[in-house]
Formats: C-alpha cells, sequence, structure tokens
C-alpha cells in the first residue's frame, strides 16, 4: 500500500462556506488536473458545520453535503482514492483560543456524541463507495494521549457499526506530530492506517506564518533557509510556553543545522513504528510555507519526500490550491511570490519534488 497525493484543503473546511465557494473552488477540472500531476489520493478536510447546525444537532443538510458528495464521484470517476477527514469536530478544534472550548474529551458530553453520530451517518452514507478511507478527526489537540486514543476506540467502533471494510485513518496527538507519534498504539483492527502531520522545523515550514505562536506574539519573525541554521533563537520555546504552552512543543531542538539526515531522524520515529508492527503509515500533512524562498521550498520538499519513498511512507501534501503551502495559488497574498512567478500561478518546484515521491 502507497499512496501519494495532495489535500484539498480550503474548500469544504478553514473557508467562507458560501454556495459561491462551495460551488467554484474545487471542481471536476481540478481533479482531473490532479490525476495528470500522477497522485492517487486525496485527502478530503470537512468541517461539521458544512452540514450540521449548533442549533440542530443530529440533522445533516442534504444540499450541503452534495459538496462532499461531488468530490467522493469526482475521485471515483478519475481512479482516485479519497480520505474523508473530519476536520473540525463538534468540541474539537486545533486552532489557537478554539482549542480551549473543546469538550470532546468528556465520555459524557452532547460533541463526543454528535462527534460518534456524524461517524456513524459517513459509514452508512458511503458503505458502498470502494474508493474511500475514513479519518474520524483532524489534529487532535487532547491534553493526554490517551483521551484520544479512547476517543479514536470510540470512533472506530461507531464506523464498524456499519462498516467493517473500508480502511481508518488515526492520527498521532498533538497536532499529529511525530514527536508524540511514540506513544501512538497498536489498534485490534487490521484496517488502521497510522498517521502523522510533519511540518519540521517549524521556524523554516512556518517561518512568517501570521497564526503561529511564535510570530503572533512577536517572538520569532525571520526568513529562514533549508538546509541552514535558524538564526538567534535564544529561548524561543520558553518564551512561548509563557504564552501558549501546548504549542512551544513544536520548538523543542530548533537551534540546530537543519539538513535530511536531522529530518529523516524525526521521520524515523513513525518508520520504527511501522516495522515493529507491520502497518502502513501515511504523513496526512507536510509543507514548507510559500512566505520561503523557492529555493527552501524545493529543498525541504525533495528532502522529505525522498525519505517518504525510501521508507514507503504513504504521503497527502498540504495543499493543493492556496492556504499558505499551494502548489498553485490564485490569492491576493502571494500575488508577487516569486514561488508562483509564470502565468499558471504554479510552484513547479514543489510539484517536481513530489513527483519524484512516485513509484
Amino acid at each position: 500500500m502507497y499512496f501519494y497525493g495532495v489535500n484539498i484543503g480550503g474548500f469544504t473546511s478553514q473557508a467562507d462556506l458560501t454556495e459561491k465557494h462551495l460551488n467554484t473552488f474545487i471542481t471536476e477540472k481540478d481533479i482531473i488536473d490532479i490525476k495528470k500531476m500522477g497522485f492517487n489520493i486525496v485527502r478530503l478536510p470537512v468541517d461539521y458545520f458544512l452540514f450540521e447546525s449548533d442549533d440542530k444537532p443530529y440533522v445533516y443538510n442534504e444540499k450541503r453535503m452534495k459538496y462532499v458528495d461531488n468530490v467522493i464521484d469526482w475521485t471515483g470517476k478519475h481512479g482516485i482514492t479519497v480520505i474523508l477527514d473530519l476536520h473540525k469536530a463538534p468540541g474539537h478544534s486545533f486552532a489557537f483560543k478554539e482549542r480551549d472550548k473543546n469538550d470532546i474529551w468528556d465520555k459524557k458530553s452532547n460533541s463526543r456524541k454528535r462527534f460518534l453520530k456524524i461517524w456513524e451517518y459517513f459509514a452508512q452514507r458511503y458503505l458502498k463507495v470502494p474508493h474511500i478511507m475514513y479519518e474520524p478527526l483532524n489534529e487532535p489537540v487532547a491534553p493526554k494521549d490517551s483521551q484520544w486514543i479512547s476517543l479514536a476506540k470510540d470512533a472506530v467502533k461507531a464506523i464498524r457499526k456499519h462498516d467493517k471494510k473500508h480502511w481508518i485513518v488515526v492520527e498521532s496527538n498533538l497536532w499529529g506530530q511525530i514527536a508524540t507519534f511514540k506513544k501512538m498504539k497498536k489498534f485490534s483492527d487490521n484496517k488502521i492506517i497510522y498517521s502523522f502531520h510533519f511540518y519540521e522545523p517549524l521556524l523554516i515550514t512556518h517561518q512568517l506564518a501570521e497564526w503561529v505562536s511564535f510570530y503572533k506574539f512577536n517572538l520569532y519573525r525571520r526568513n529562514v533557509e533549508y538546509p541552514g541554521r535558524p538564526e538567534n533563537v535564544g529561548n524561543l520555546k520558553e518564551e512561548v510556553k509563557k504564552k501558549d504552552d501546548s504549542f512551544a512543543s513544536f520548538l523543542e531542538k530548533q537551534d540546530i543545522y537543519w539538513d535530511k539526515s536531522e529530518i529523516e531522524k524525526l521521520i524515523y520515529e513513525a518508520v520504527k513504528f511501522q516495522k515493529k508492527y507491520k502497518v502502513p503509515v501515511l504523513c496526512g500533512e507536510f509543507g514548507c510555507i510559500a512566505k520561503g524562498s523557492p529555493q527552501t521550498r524545493k529543498n525541504w520538499t525533495n528532502d522529505v519526500i525522498q525519505i517518504f519513498k525510501k521508507y514507503r511512507i504513504s504521503y497527502t501534501y498540504w495543499n493543493y490550491k492556496n492556504m499558505d503551502f499551494g502548489i498553485v495559488d490564485y490569492t491576493k497574498k502571494y500575488r508577487d511570490s516569486p514561488n508562483y512567478a509564470n502565468k499558471e500561478r504554479k510552484d513547479y518546484n514543489v510539484l517536481k519534488a513530489l513527483q519524484d515521491g512516485i513509484l
């Protein structure tokens, strides 16, 4: 089992979900283009409020679900596997500030009940779709790893009430960090794909990203080249910890010279799990922000892809279109970016690196 592809984030998640946006942002043409690029899988992030209102829990809007159905139909038509990823769930968000309100970890909460019902609904709805996989929750941020594992097991159980055949993708805790992958548990279900997200080192992949804590609090605002060593890191982790305790874990050991060998040391945590249990492993998200230089984006992506290829780690790059990491980008924000300095607004460096991972 080896998949290589992209996320189509910013469509049914992390977006202003207006009819205009939903009718135009991703169409069948995009799926055809993804197929032409050589990819065999897409990850489709979906926010629950696309189809369910907090005012009317357990009522699913069929009109809005057609946008999810469309992608599933198009991918099937063009021979692409699709991962249905619940990106934001009732009672759970991975975003700064929002995550302080998460109550999905409470086994008696209504949020948890709604979450599990959504997965029963999906499992029944897509039971006969041959090319789908399920990802119960994107980037869990449980206070304890055991809380996430407990919820994940409940989600698997909910899906298996109706669907015994489809693969289920389970991430590691705390944004899918590779650092928490070592605490991943092997499930008794034999159709689980174990997943992580990879944005290491964050000072390179998220340089000048306005939503991360070290930028938000004006603690580190620098361009950083890769391979290379971030300058003047100092006690950044400790300073971030004062502002955003859980996020500070991303800043462990940043002050080194980063190259392919250092990246491989981190990814090998997933490889050890893969070899020990003889299970498939997926990197569900990875990327280097378009605020980085073209050479940095190219070098970083190429190194990561070659490591994935070496160990047969499947991957879905973040992101196909826009969202600060896109292979293509049509936003005003990156209008003058040298990464998209062509009429197609396509980063050919990143695309070529991703295609080099195809076996």
